[in-house]
């Protein structure tokens, strides 16, 4: 009987010693749980920081890009314009057929210029007379008495648009 009794005794005491490594093991699951957790919540955190962080270069790129092109163009746009002007005028010249053949050439290498420049996003608008006159899209650099109020009378100079925003307003007579 006391044999039985050690033996109870010893699987008690070994019961109760594998009960209590168990509750520890539970304890370190649940602790390795835990910081497994936090570990995936900071990932995802340094992950979306990452996609923000790319996000807002690639939105700088864009910003730069944009004012790279607003700054040439803006340089470039007066010398279309006197291109432009002196193709206007050319109109109401008697050119000779070898002075309408320069004229057309001319002609031609402007439009592959106004190609090129609506590639990188430039248009180029003209006003209709008319128009009512809107100081988002319109420099008034005369008015005349003549005309509907606030309607634009004649065009002066186109303006240009970059990708939508307006980097130089169309120059305009307005009535007045």
């Amino acid at each position: 009987m006391k044999q039985e009794s050690k033996k109870k005794q010893f699987s008690d005491t070994g019961v109760k010693e594998l009960e209590k490594k168990i509750q520890e093991l539970a304890l370190t699951i649940d602790k390795l749980e835990d910081e497994k957790l936090q570990i995936e919540n900071q990932l995802k955190k340094a992950l979306a920081d990452y996609h923000n962080l790319v996000k807002n270069s690639e939105k700088r790129d864009e910003i730069r890009i944009f004012q790279f092109k607003k700054n040439l163009l803006e340089e470039i746009i007066p010398s279309l314009d006197a291109v432009m002007m002196a193709q206007k005028s050319s109109e109401d010249l008697n050119l000779n057929e070898a002075g309408k053949s320069w004229l057309d050439g001319i002609v031609a290498i402007l439009d592959s210029i106004n190609r090129s420049f609506e590639g990188m996003g430039l248009k180029q608008y003209v006003p209709l007379k008319g128009d009512i006159f809107d100081s988002n899209m319109h420099e008034a650099v005369a008015t005349v008495v003549e005309g509907e109020k606030g309607k634009i009378f004649d065009v002066v100079q186109p303006g240009y648009q970059l990708n939508e925003i307006v980097i130089r307003p169309a120059r305009v007579v307005v009535s007045k």
